[in-house]
């Protein structure tokens, strides 16, 4: 058996060395084949590996595109918005209680103070206000001095409105803010004579009929009748004037008297006042512009 497979080991050997020394030419169909499938299958296999090698290596190596992972990682729905789950309506919302102590009392403003706001002031009304001042004099004996003298008391707190067109005309007197030249006067008047009616109405129905010298600036005097409520108790008084007409203002001067009873009032007698005259006399300056 060994010398059989030396021998068919040999056989191939000494066929190629006999074609190489120039022997006896192979049959082609026996010796082309085999080399010939031999090396197309030798070189087939390395070409397809050096030309798919490279594409395998290089797959891994291209960029990721980056359209699909930002598709992916960024979502395309907006947010929901917070406004239906975290933002309550207002009527959710409990509304603080304010404390009364802590609310500040809110000032008068002109308007509330203003009489010509109300229903009777009309656009032809004239307005009183700055330059008005009332005087009530009475004569008056105090343990100081035994001697009778004229004790004053003024004011500077009108307001209101008059109408020349027939109208009523309202005039308000601040009596809380009358003064003299003594303290304890000014006192008594506001805690013991007026102290729940600090307001003083004095109501003119309608004005007589005007002459054109008025209205031209001349003075006019005539008489008014007009009321004077203080309180629940009306007075009925009648004022001697003397009006002019400039322009936009008008100027009137009136004189009245009164006496307590027709106030209503006894007559006052505080500390050192020994003696009080029963009349009173009024002295009224009205300035009025034009609205």
């Amino acid at each position: 058996m060994r010398v059989i497979a030396s021998i068919l080991f040999l056989l191939p050997v000494l066929v190629l060395a006999a074609l190489a020394c120039g022997g006896e030419e192979a049959d082609p169909a026996t010796v082309a084949a085999p080399t010939q499938v031999a090396v197309v299958q030798a070189t087939a296999k390395p070409e397809t590996a050096t030309e798919e090698s490279p594409q395998e290596r290089q797959e891994p190596t291209e960029p990721i595109p980056t359209v699909q992972p930002t598709a992916v990682a960024t979502p395309t729905e907006p947010a929901p918005t917070p406004e239906a789950t975290s933002v309550p309506q207002p009527t959710d919302t409990p509304q603080p209680t304010p404390n009364p102590e802590d609310t500040p009392t809110p000032a008068p403003t002109e308007a509330s103070e203003d009489p010509s706001a109300d229903s009777g002031a009309g656009p032809n009304s004239f307005i009183v206000g700055e330059g008005s001042e009332i005087k009530f004099i009475v004569k008056e004996e105090t343990s100081f001095a035994p001697v009778r003298f004229d004790a004053e008391v003024s004011g500077t707190g009108l307001s209101g409105f008059a109408n020349l067109d027939g109208s009523p005309s309202v005039i308000l007197l601040d009596l809380h803010a009358l003064e003299s030249d003594q303290s304890f006067r000014d006192g008594y008047i506001r805690s013991r004579m007026f102290p729940n009616t600090p307001t003083a109405t004095v109501v003119v129905e309608s004005l007589p009929d005007l002459p054109q010298s008025f209205f031209d600036g001349e003075k006019t005097t005539g008489t008014l009748a007009g009321s004077l409520q203080i309180g629940e108790t009306v007075t009925t008084l009648t004022f001697d004037v003397e009006a002019r007409h400039d322009g936009n203002v008008i100027n009137v001067l009136g004189r009245t008297t009164f006496t307590w009873d027709d106030l209503g009032l006894g007559k006052p007698v505080f500390g050192p006042v020994t003696y009080l005259g029963d009349e009173v006399q009024v002295q009224v300056l009205i300035v009025a512009r034009e609205r």
